[in-house]
């Protein structure tokens, strides 16, 4: 659509005369009717003012489909930054869930309430379900990423019962580091990557 087309459209949707726009842009009315006409064209002056009457912007104004063609796109980045983003701290959440499930449920501290610390394994388990389907699609998974992946859920499953001294606090305690070590390599090598929120 032409730029006088454009304003000719938007002038008559917000109910105003030409009259009425050329006296808000210190103009005569033959000049808004030239404009419309396509006759000649508003200055860059006259084009922020009357995008500024308008309430829109200056490409909104000029190039309409251009612009909804822009916004609709910077709205699918914004939706897949969000979505990224959520899955980002679902995948963190999911071994902390893990985690913290499995030291309450398993080390004997906590065992008057084992459907407490059961319901968190099971939280985890799908959170690490749904966002490992997401990450597949995302990216092939390279043999370090299982590796540490592998480590972090043998660290959180089976490294407190090898660890062979000290208290069962202390145990849990050292596989929580191991743990902690392994999620941060996961992030800062793949899951930020994976999961851009810009």
């Amino acid at each position: 659509m032409a730029l006088g087309d454009n304003i000719r459209e938007r002038r008559t949707q917000l109910k105003m005369s030409q009259e009425y726009v050329a006296g808000q842009l210190g103009i005569s009315r033959q000049a808004v009717a030239k404009w419309e006409a396509g006759k000649s064209e508003p200055s860059a002056a006259n084009l922020a003012e009357l995008a500024a009457l308008f309430e829109m912007s200056i490409g909104e104004l000029t190039d309409p489909e251009k612009y909804t063609r822009e916004q609709e796109a910077q709205q699918k980045k914004l939706k897949e930054a969000q979505r990224n983003s959520k899955m980002h701290v679902g995948r963190a959440a999911s071994y902390i869930f893990l985690n913290a499930g499995w030291d309450g449920y398993s080390s004997g501290l906590y065992s008057d309430l084992p459907c407490y610390w059961l319901a968190f394994i099971g939280i985890g388990l799908v959170l690490l379900f749904c966002t490992s389907l997401d990450m597949y699609k995302k990216q092939k998974m390279e043999k370090l990423q299982a590796v540490l992946g592998a480590a972090t859920l043998f660290s959180i499953f089976f490294l407190p019962g090898l660890i062979p001294a000290g208290s069962t606090g202390f145990r849990y305690f050292l596989s929580d580091l191991a743990t902690a070590a392994c999620l941060i390599a996961l992030n800062l090598k793949y899951w930020r990557h994976i999961w851009r929120s810009k």
